[in-house]
């Protein structure tokens, strides 16, 4: 049996040829005929009575008339162009009843007034409540009423690689598209996302789901309808990736829930958001670091622990690997900052950490519980943070700053200047070596100020550090107390 088994297909091949040589051609051609038909037949008993692809297919448009009424289309205009003129067009999705819209920064950023289309064909203006520059997320208010939120999946469950999605926006001005696709990969960082200092905070999810221009700010959806994350940005066939420009070309980005809902409510709540901080400075693996420590898998060893943070209080060590928070994995530093400022200051996280023995290239695994403190943006990227007190700013050696007045001029026996009276200075500080309390700020760079508040308003726009030379920082015109004007620079205590 085995041998005659081994010539089957030469026995199929002389049985063709000789049914040609027989019966003809047409001969064969009908029988070809015959048998295709046959299948056919069989195929479409099978499509009547079996409705599993019916079920699919229903459940398609269930998703599409589940989602649909919770997009929207989103017209930008700059107040200063001509009426009418469209800076931007993008997508977003209704957050709640009361009127919020979560978006893209970059959809938004600049404009007013904004247009917000409901899948109904309503518009209604919106105003932005607030936004974070560094992680893309805007959130817009419209008049609440007759409006259909999204249903948020629970970010703590976790998005799998090859899991089915939805992607619904605008695209090129397509409004209320849809696409499906599935989760190509997770955690990603390609470097779209920066704010004016060049900081920004990635962990996208790829989906191979077709994202377009005008796809920025709208859900990505699971099979349940459930919004996963917010399209972002796409990968395109020249150039690496890109916020508005370019077509699809089968990779496509989102931001992740986990990431959009702690900036979301904070930005309602109080206009701003603040991040987490765990004070480390970590470097990704390579095969070199893994061999010698003697360790096989992935995650980020930490470099430095700044003493006195909530890592080094919590018991990390350099040399340890952070290979994952709260049970997830973290494979690079990208991922470990992205996750970590998505949480809010106060926040308690779970690392999993792997610490080695140098001598032996063996290790063990431990978890060590860590309470987040607030990220200072002034120290780590130069910029005064939204919320910012209008008392004092230690970190530029001002201890008490008040707006200068006649009789706070007349308490520190100084002559009255416009500007910000400097009540008290940090002991110790860069600052103490040049003025006294009594001293005004009249000037920053070339912008006069009047009060407190135009005063950390133009900071804002500047890096306050200390440059490598020792300068840097930003430039301000100063009376002293004995009435002599000078310049003196601002920059963060070194």
């Amino acid at each position: 049996m085995r041998k005659l088994s081994g010539y089957g297909p030469s026995l199929i091949v002389l049985a063709t040829a000789m049914l040609v040589l027989f019966l003809g051609p047409t001969a064969v051609r009908h029988l070809t005929y015959k048998q295709t038909e046959a299948r056919r037949i069989q195929a479409v008993q099978r499509l009547r009575n079996d409705n599993i692809l019916e079920q699919i297919n229903q459940a398609y448009r269930d998703i599409a008339a589940f989602v649909e009424p919770s997009v929207v289309h989103i017209s930008a205009r700059q107040s200063a162009g001509a009426p009418g003129t469209v800076v931007s067009t993008g997508s977003g999705w209704v957050y709640d009843e009361d009127g919020h819209i979560v978006t893209n920064y970059h959809v938004v950023a600049g404009a007013d007034p904004i247009d917000v289309q409901l899948s109904s064909g309503e518009i209604r203006q919106a105003g932005i409540v607030g936004f974070d520059r560094t992680t893309d997320i805007a959130v817009l208010k419209i008049p609440g009423g007759r409006l259909h939120p999204a249903v948020r999946a629970d970010a703590r469950e976790a998005v799998i690689q090859g899991d089915l999605v939805f992607a619904f926006g605008s695209p090129f001005d397509f409004r209320f598209s849809m696409s499906s696709g599935i989760v190509s990969g997770k955690g990603r960082f390609v470097g779209v996302i920066r704010d004016q200092r060049g900081f920004g905070y990635e962990s996208f999810i790829q989906v191979d789901a077709a994202i377009n221009p005008g796809n920025s700010g709208g859900p990505l959806t699971d099979f349940r309808g459930r919004v996963i994350g917010m399209n972002t940005a796409i990968a395109t066939g020249t150039q690496e990736s890109s916020l508005e420009e370019g077509q699809f070309a089968g990779v496509g980005l989102a931001i992740p829930l986990e990431m959009i809902e702690p900036a979301v409510s904070q930005i309602i709540a109080k206009g701003y958001v603040e991040k987490g901080y765990l004070g480390v400075t970590g470097r990704d693996l390579d095969p070199v670091m893994r061999q010698n420590l003697g360790f096989t898998g992935d995650g980020v060893r930490v470099h430095t622990v700044e003493p006195g943070t909530p890592a080094d209080e919590a018991g990390v060590q350099p040399y340890d690997i952070i290979t994952g928070i709260n049970e997830e994995p973290v494979a690079t530093m990208t991922q470990l900052q992205s996750v970590i400022s998505s949480i809010p200051p106060g926040g308690t996280i779970e690392l999993t950490i792997w610490r080695p023995d140098l001598e032996t290239k063996t290790g063990q695994t431990m978890n060590i519980s860590v309470r987040l403190a607030r990220l200072d943006a002034l120290r780590t990227r130069g910029e005064l943070p939204l919320d910012q007190s209008t008392e004092r700013i230690p970190q530029l050696g001002i201890a008490r700053m008040s707006t200068s007045s006649p009789e706070l001029a007349e308490q520190y026996g100084v002559e009255f200047h416009r500007g910000v009276l400097i009540e008290r200075v940090v002991p110790g500080s860069y600052l103490e070596q040049f003025i006294d309390p009594g001293a005004t700020i009249l000037l920053v760079e070339d912008y006069r100020i009047n009060n407190v508040e135009e005063f950390v308003k133009v900071l804002r726009m500047y890096d306050l550090r200390a440059g490598r030379l020792g300068r840097g920082g930003v430039q301000v015109g100063v009376i002293l107390a004995d009435g002599r004007e000078t310049p003196l620079w601002l920059r963060v205590n070194q």
